[in-house]
């Protein structure tokens, strides 16, 4: 009779709806949820991340090898290539093998990547000293205005001051934090006194006093060095 085919071919059509609407439901791997805490820099990474850890924490599918013939140089890994919100770039310091991650770096504007205390990129010089909670030692700026902080965020302003910088590396990290700074255009138009030119002076020095409002944070990153006795 017509009654048990109909229901047969009613059970079969619904239990492939059923399929179909559980597949638009799985986010493909490219937008799959990624925990917010590996969004931080030095967050869990060190140089023993490997390409297998990347992998696993961001979705295989967000994880590009970049080729030398690509890159103009070494091979690399790019997170999220497509994605400024979540891109970062990672260097290795064995390139062939990516192996030993040399560094993790985010230059996106609208990136949801932070460093540590909240560091990103748009962040003004003054915010940045104060996240770090004391002066610190930064190298710049060159002729295309760009300044760089690497392991100077302890710097002793007197003889008894031996406290550390928020951002110098904390109990349990395994890199450095870094940052980049940038002035706007470039420094063209700004006086010749307004910032220092390839010195390496702290960021409270009193000859500088618009260097606050005037500089910002482009680059934020992570690094380690193959000296690191970790």
């Amino acid at each position: 009779s017509q009654g048990p085919r109909l229901m047969r071919m009613s059970y079969l059509a619904g239990a492939m709806l059923g399929l179909l609407c559980v597949a638009c439901a799985t986010p493909p791997d490219s937008a799959a949820r990624v925990d917010d805490a590996l969004f931080v820099l030095p967050g869990p990474f060190s140089e023993q991340t490997t390409l297998a850890d990347l992998q696993a924490y961001f979705g295989r599918a967000n994880v590009r090898i970049v080729e030398p013939g690509d890159n103009a140089g070494e091979r690399r890994v790019v997170l999220f290539e497509a994605d400024p919100s979540r891109r970062a770039f990672v260097e290795f310091h064995d390139a062939a093998k990516l192996a030993g991650v040399r560094s993790i770096a985010v230059r996106d504007a609208a990136s949801r990547w932070r460093g540590k205390q909240g560091v990103h990129v748009g962040m003004s010089f003054a915010a940045l000293q104060a996240a770090n909670g004391k002066p610190f030692g930064y190298a710049g700026f060159d002729d295309s205005g760009r300044a760089w902080v690497h392991d100077q965020w302890s710097q002793s302003l007197d003889d008894s001051d031996s406290t550390l910088g928020r951002l110098d590396v904390g109990a349990g990290e395994r890199m450095y934090f870094n940052v980049e700074l940038a002035l706007p255009d470039g420094g063209a138009g700004l006086p010749a006194g307004a910032y220092p030119r390839d010195d390496r002076p702290l960021s409270n020095d009193p000859r500088y006093p618009r260097l606050g409002e005037l500089a910002s944070v482009v680059a934020i990153s992570a690094s380690t060095s193959l000296d690191d006795e970790w």
